[in-house]
Order: C-alpha cells, then structure tokens, then sequence
C-alpha cells in the first residue's frame, strides 16, 4: 500500500538537486500488533479525577529547598502497575510519584501521577529520585542518537516552563541510578551538592501566567519510549488574574473542590493513544521483546516498510532487529489514563484543561450526543458522525451565539487575548486547518463547556483526526466496520469494543446539585491583561521593522538504514541532500539574551509538525503557502499570508507548521531570574536549550536542534 509520503519522496525535489528521498529499497514486511479485539469494551472505566482515590496531586515537603529555599517537593520516578481497564491484566508503568501526596495517607502511584498546583511569584524546587530498573519496558534501539547508553536515564523537562537551562530537562541533563549523568548535568552541583546518586534537583521560578504547562521525560535518545512508559504528568499554575475570573463565571479550582468535599467542575483531561498486549503476542509478533503478559504496553520496534515506504540507500546495511519507527498511533484512547472512560459531571458549567499526549496522533475534538448504538457514535458511508452535536450553553451568553462550539479561554500560553469559539461538530475535511478543535501533541486547551442542556444524556468526546496528519493511513484509523478493505481490523471488532481511536471518552449528564456564578465571560471578554503584552498587534501579518528574520526548514530524507528521517534545518544545504541538519550539528540557533527575533520556516515534508520552543513562547504573525518543488532556499511564496485563527492569536509553544507553508512567528529570549548563580553549559557554551518537532518518534530522529541563549 502507497503511504501519505510516496508522493512527496517521488516528485518532490529541493533545488539544486537537494532531494528529499533517494531511491529504493527491499525488505520483508514485518508484523504490527494490535490490541485484541473485544478485550477494552468501551465506558468499562471509569474517569479518573485528581486527588485520593485518583491520580495524585504533588503536595509540598515538610522542609525547605537546599541551597535556595523555596518551597519543596520530592518525586520519585519508578517502575509499577496499574489497571487501566477491568479487562485488560496490570499494566507495567514508568511514572512519577509524590513522596508528599496532597491528601494525605499511602496512596498508590498511578498513570500520569505527580499533578503539581503552584503559584505565579512563589517558585518551587524538586528532588526527582530516579528508581528505575536496568531494562526498559519498551525496546530499545541502539543505533538512535544518544540510546547507546544506559536504559534507565531520565531527564525532567518542564514542558512549556520558563526555567534557567540546568532546570530546564534538555536532553543531555540526564541522569541514571547509578549517578551517571549527561555532560550538561550540573542540577546537583548548583542546587544540592548532597544530593543522592540516584537523585537530581530542578528550580522552577514560577514567573509565568496561570496555565496548564506538564513535565515529562527528555532524555536523549529515548523520550519517545519513557514517555509512552508513562514518565510524564501536569503541572498547573494559578495566579490572580485566574482567581479574579471566578466572580464572572470561571469554575471553582479542581484542588479547592477536592479539598473542599465539593463537586470538581475543572478536569484536566491527558488523552493518549496505546497499543496492549494479548494472549496472541508471539504468535503475530514472535520477536516482541518486552514484557507478554496480557496488558502490557506494545510499541512498534520493526521497521514495516508497508507502513511507512520502501528503504531509500542503507550504506550502513538494513535497519536494526530493534529499529525507530516514523510516527509511533495507538489503537486504543485513553482519558486521564484509563482506557475509554466513562465520567458523571451535573448539568452545569465546566472546564476542561485538555493536553494531547500522544507520541504522534493528532486529535479533531468534536463533541456529540450518544445516539443509543453500541459504539454511541453513527458513521456515513463517509466516515463522518451522523450524531446530534452537543449544545454548550456556555455559548448562551450573550443570546445569539452559536452553541455548537467550545468556548476556548487559551493555550499553552496562557489565556487567549479574547475567547474564541470553536465548532465543537466540523468532521475533519481533508485540510491541515479543517474541521473542529485541532491538536497536535503537547497542544492543551482551556475549555468551557456547559452541559446544562444534557441533563439526562450522554455526550461523547470523539475524533477524526487522520494519522499521519494531515495525509492518513487508513491502518491507523480505527472504529467496528469503518474502511474494513484498509484496516481488517475494523472488520474483526465487534461494535461497543475496541481497537476504537475515534472515540475518546463519554460524559454521564446528571441533575446538577448546585447552580453557577453567572457567566460574564464570552467572545468579547478582554483576557489580555491576563498574560505578556503581544510582541505585534492583533490581526497584523507584516513583520515588524528593525526585527532579524531567521529562515528555517523543516525536512525529510533517509537515515544510513534507508530509513526515513526528519530533520531541522536552515536555509543553507549543509549535508548532502538535505537543508537539514542533525541535534550534534554545530549551533545554528544562537541568540542574544533579551532580543526579539522573527523565525520564517518553511516546511518541505508531507507532514504538519507540532514544533516546541524550550525556554520561550512565541506568537504566530502568518501563514503562507509556497512552492516546496522550486525551494532553494528562499521560498517562491504562493500566497497572501494569514494571521492565525482566533483559538492560536495568544502566545503559543507548539506551534502546528503545515506542509508548503511557511510560518512566520516572533519571539523574545528572557531568561528567569533565579537566586544563584547560573553556570554556561559545557556543551554549547551561554545556556543550552533546544528547539524540536513534538510528534517524539521525529524529534529523536533526528528532529531537534540546540537552541543557545547567549
């Protein structure tokens, strides 16, 4: 079967005869696993809140932070079970674990533990003791960048955090339980010199506006597989601003209504897709290498060539036993960790903090009524919802708005400028920019939703996002009887079962016990004041004078094993074939602390990438088409440039860049303020950070770049 990028590999050719693919290759198809059919029926689960009896809250020590002390917390990073659904076996995990969980009592670890509230101006610190054993859970492959090394390395980045570089989790900030360490590994020595072998410290300045940033595993050469082992959590970050909001109509906290004994009417909701081991393991994978028992993780370790296209020129011989995949899809949605989920909320006003973390998936959130069948959802002979859009009353004030929307307050960044209305019922339409509430992973959204118009129903949080995006594989798409010629499986899976990827969770609507504030809060509504001052108005897509312009590239070719590999890159062919540069590649990306900078990329590839900035937030000026096939290094553009949408006009840190289009953003380099002193890294030199695509099967291969802050 042809693949999204048989296409681009086979016409597509840089200028100058830089190409983007370099031939063919053969090699013997290999086996790709599936969860069992009719062993995850849906809405089994039930959703899981945050605190005890949930996912556990971080609560502070009873002792302040060596060196600067602030205010401390202790995690420890650990192997363990969980159930994330009663017919699945465990699951083994990685994971966070607050030593201090919020609450109180011996609370067991679970999937996405460690959930940290703090305060704007308060900053934290935090001891992460790394337990992990000598063998990972996921296959491994030695011949990435980086993974040749220890099993058990881990490195906390703070994801969307504004922290001085030897906090900030960079690739090569790892550490082992054994004391080894990555050579820019000076947390200890500047934050607790007796600190344990198996321990590292993190200070976290707590500068930025209220929002919803996460932490998760980067260390080099093998984050995609810590964090689908389950190193990752949230972190949320409460200000005045935020706590002003509730008198017009902003749900209660979700740490003051578990405290309190009150109806939580904040969820943050971490949607993940996996793969799950069954009875049949050896049999369709016979060389499957980690753990078999039924309910444990799978990950793809093979390089199919089915799936992702022939093998360009292997100098270095065929990829590994063990080998790197492109894009990594699950077959199954989880919500907060658990599979298919079921949760009660009353028939009132909600929010719902939503982050996408997904190695890869992209999500199109659209919210429907449950129409009674066994999957709950209804598909046309195109693919498409047949179901009743959910109405959001939140969209009621003022009369007039439309009500099949979300009302979305912000983004990474923080509040938006204004709310924006999102359709909450757009099937996706076969565009990069098409259809209802897009993410990209590392994506979160801040979320009013109402459901006082469902008292008595059923609501399905629900997705058509094609993998990979915007192209699609069919074989990753997966809901009973859909596409059965591309996908068998669909054709095997009975309705109200899984593998199922369109369907994510479902909401129980009951009779609301208490009434809201009055909701003050709508599309006019100023949240400015609420986060930085925009760098360049509203609306404004010209660059602003006297401000240096970066030319960019995002790229694709093959690795020495003939298989596909991304890279970032400059404008300038560095090595042969590509503009594409790898992590080691000398820094290119070396910029003044203070200065303001515009970044034109350009994207070469077939893929819309979720590219993240360490360290800083940027806002998005345009979008602009042009000819990739006549690129040679100064793009021949083919459009007006767009600003962006009203949901992407605030400050962002992942940033969807679509293919052929050049995206032009504009950013400041501040570095935090912090009580000691900050050292230069004694790889880069200045401060290290990095720059990277955030779908994590392209960011370690070798998508990523450093970024120098000088």
């Amino acid at each position: 079967m042809s693949t999204r990028r048989d296409f681009i590999k086979t016409t597509i050719t840089v200028g100058a005869g830089v190409a983007l693919y370099h031939g063919f290759a053969s090699q013997e198809a290999s086996a790709f696993y599936q969860t069992t059919p009719q062993s995850t029926p849906l809405w089994r689960t039930a959703f899981r809140g945050v605190g005890p009896g949930g996912i556990p809250v971080a609560g502070p020590d009873s002792f302040r932070a060596p060196v600067t002390g602030v205010t401390h917390y202790t995690l420890g990073i650990n192997q363990f079970t969980d159930q994330l659904h009663p017919n699945l076996g465990p699951t083994t995990l990685w994971g966070y674990n607050p030593a201090a969980p919020l609450g109180g009592g011996m609370q067991p670890q679970k999937h996405l533990g460690g959930i940290i509230v703090a305060q704007k101006g308060v900053p934290i610190q935090l001891t992460f003791n790394n337990n992990l054993p000598a063998t990972h859970i996921i296959p491994v492959d030695t011949s990435i960048s980086g993974a040749n090394q220890a099993q058990n390395r881990t490195a906390v980045h703070l994801h969307g955090g504004s922290v001085p570089w030897i906090s900030d989790g960079g690739p090569h900030d790892w550490f082992a339980p054994d004391g080894t360490h990555g050579l820019s590994f000076l947390n200890n020595q500047v934050l607790n010199p007796a600190a344990a072998l198996n321990s590292a410290e993190y200070y976290y300045p707590m500068r930025q506006s209220a929002r919803m940033v996460w932490y998760h595993d980067h260390a080099w050469g093998i984050t995609r597989i810590n964090a689908y082992a389950g190193i990752a959590s949230a972190l949320l970050i409460r200000d005045a601003f935020e706590i002003n909001l509730k008198n017009q109509g902003l749900p209660e906290f979700i740490e003051n209504s578990v405290l309190g004994g009150r109806t939580v009417l904040e969820l943050p909701i971490v949607v993940q897709d996996k793969i799950f081991v069954g009875p049949d393991i050896f049999t369709v994978d016979p060389t499957w290498p980690g753990p078999s028992s039924p309910g444990s993780l799978w990950y793809a370790h093979e390089y199919d060539i089915t799936r992702y296209g022939k093998l360009g020129p292997a100098p270095s011989g065929p990829p590994p036993a063990i080998s790197a995949v492109p894009e990594y899809f699950g077959d199954t949605m989880l919500a907060n960790g658990t599979v298919y989920p079921e949760v009660t909320v009353e028939a009132r006003r909600y929010r719902l903090r939503i982050l996408n973390a997904c190695n890869a998936r992209f999500l199109n959130l659209q919210m429907y009524v449950d129409d009674g069948g066994s999957n709950g959802i209804t598909l046309d002979h195109m693919g498409n919802a047949l179901n009743i859009p959910a109405q959001n009353a939140a969209a009621l004030n003022p009369a007039g708005h439309p009500t099949n929307n979300f009302l979305v307050l912000g983004t990474e960044g923080g509040f938006l400028p204004n709310p924006a209305f999102v359709p909450s019922g757009v099937p996706f339409n076969g565009t990069a920019a098409g259809g209802s509430l897009l993410m990209a992973p590392a994506e979160r959204v801040d979320v009013l939703f109402d459901f006082s118009a469902h008292a008595g129903q059923k609501l399905i949080l629900y997705s058509d996002a094609p993998a990979p995006f915007p192209g699609g594989d069919p074989r990753n798409d997966y809901f009973p009887g859909l596409n059965v010629n591309k996908n068998p499986v669909n054709g095997t899976t009975l309705p109200g079962f899984g593998p199922n990827t369109r369907v994510i969770m479902r909401f129980n609507v009951v009779r609301a016990t208490g009434t809201d504030v009055p909701l003050a809060i709508n599309k006019n509504t100023n949240l400015a004041a609420g986060n930085d001052t925009l760098l360049v108005p509203l609306g404004v897509t010209t660059l602003p004078p006297g401000v240096p312009a970066r030319q960019l590239t995002l790229n694709e070719t093959s690795d020495e094993h003939g298989r596909l590999i991304q890279y970032l890159g400059t404008n300038v062919a560095l090595n042969p074939g590509t503009f594409g540069r790898t992590y080691l590649d000398a820094p290119t990306e070396v910029v003044g602390r203070g200065t303001t900078e515009v970044w034109q990329i350009a994207n070469l590839t077939a893929d819309t990438h979720p590219i993240h900035f360490h360290l800083v937030n940027v806002q998005i000026i345009s979008r602009q088409a042009f000819a990739v096939t006549s690129y040679t290094g100064t793009p021949n553009l083919k459009s007006a440039p767009v600003a962006p949408g009203p949901e992407e006009r605030g400050w962002k840190e992942t940033v969807r860049m679509n293919p052929g289009e050049v995206i032009t953003v504009i950013m400041r380099f501040d570095l935090p303020a912090v009580p000691f002193v900050v050292p230069s890294s004694p790889r880069t030199g200045g401060n290290e950070y990095v720059w990277h695509c955030h779908i994590l099967e392209h960011e370690e291969h070798d998508m990523m770049r450093p970024l120098v802050v000088t």
